[in-house]
């Protein structure tokens, strides 16, 4: 049986793996840019930075390829370790929830609306990495 309605939308919206492929990728290459504001030790800061911008540069390419093979029909060629870079970069998005806490901490003035989109494609992001759906 079919949910239509606007619980068929949400549930379709929340399939589109690609759209929070995107999501988590645009984020999390937004917060490597951060961390230098956010941390002092070079070391940490570049380790940590390094593996932001290639989980996040990762999740754009699977999520823009995945916009494409709807467009074209046909499966581009697959990054390797698909689920487990998911599952990394949710763990880090939630990491990166932890700037909007303290009022000090809140680098830009709509942190409410990427707290909640930055929250909502970890977890999404995070259940695709455990059950491979979408």
């Amino acid at each position: 049986m079919e949910v239509t309605g606007i619980t068929g939308l949400i549930k379709k919206i929340f399939l589109m793996r690609w759209l929070w492929g995107i999501f988590a990728g645009f984020y999390l290459v937004a917060y490597a840019f951060w961390i230098p504001a956010i941390l002092d030790r070079l070391l940490f800061v570049v380790l940590l930075a390094s593996l932001t911008l290639i989980l996040g540069l990762s999740l754009l390419v699977d999520g823009f390829s995945g916009a494409l093979e709807l467009e074209y029909r046909e499966e581009p060629p697959a990054l390797p370790f698909k689920r487990a870079r998911e599952a990394v970069g949710a763990i880090l998005l939630f990491g990166y929830l932890l700037v909007y806490l303290p009022p000090g901490g809140r680098i830009v003035a709509h942190w409410p609306l990427d707290m909640a989109i930055t929250l909502l494609a970890g977890v999404i992001i995070l259940v695709y990495a455990i059950w491979d759906i979408g």
